[in-house]
């Protein structure tokens, strides 16, 4: 398979990272990141999207960092709450079958400004509580630098098999009426367009 200049040298900064993974397979033979046109291109960006394994299951690692803090500050300080929404799958890709979804994980994180503290507060889910800041772009480079989303279990994969991962990311305002989204159907609620990363892996 012939492999491109810019897929060989992404390939060193992979081993880098996987290397503190406790149970760890290199699997990357294509990245393509496929950032919607928009404005979320311009805010956000991706980092390190790794696929590897750890006891057993499959992890899907990567970063995201706010390019632009400012437009995202502007919104929250007018008393806007955003969510941060991602979508993974894992896909099995096949050649004269409709490709099939093996497993699906989302997350989702609270992002608001708070005018008596003055400060930015990120909840979490799965750890229940706020986290806060007085700086946005401080605050998200420490929680956005690394999320790690299991994706089932490492016995999917066939070795041979080639498989897509997909990942989607919206930031959006949640605290619109229904009502309103429905009456100014026209009107675009969202702080940037989604934007979706894909990458193509085998199993040796």
């Amino acid at each position: 398979m012939r492999r491109t200049s810019s897929q060989i040298s992404s390939i060193p900064h992979l081993m880098r990272h996987i290397r503190h993974c406790i149970l760890s397979c290199l699997l990357v033979l294509t990245a393509v990141a496929i950032p919607v046109p928009g404005m979320g291109a311009s805010l956000l960006a991706l980092d390190n999207l790794v696929v590897d394994s750890q006891a057993e299951k499959i992890h899907l690692r990567f970063g995201l960092r706010l390019e632009q803090p400012e437009p995202v500050a502007a919104v929250l300080h007018e008393g806007v709450d955003l969510w941060l929404e991602g979508t993974a799958r894992l896909i099995s890709k096949r050649l004269f079958l409709p490709n099939s979804i093996l497993h699906e994980q989302t997350f989702e994180h609270v992002l608001e400004w708070n005018p008596l503290t003055q400060e930015y507060e990120l909840t979490l889910p799965q750890k229940e509580h706020l986290v806060k800041a007085k700086e946005l772009k401080d605050l998200l480079g420490e929680h956005w630098r690394e999320f790690s989303l299991e994706m089932g279990e490492w016995s999917l994969l066939i070795p041979g098999q080639t498989y897509h991962m997909e990942l989607e990311v919206t930031l959006d305002r949640r605290d619109i009426p229904v009502w309103m989204r429905r009456v100014l159907f026209f009107w675009s609620w969202e702080v940037m367009t989604p934007i979706r990363y894909e990458l193509e892996f085998s199993v040796p």
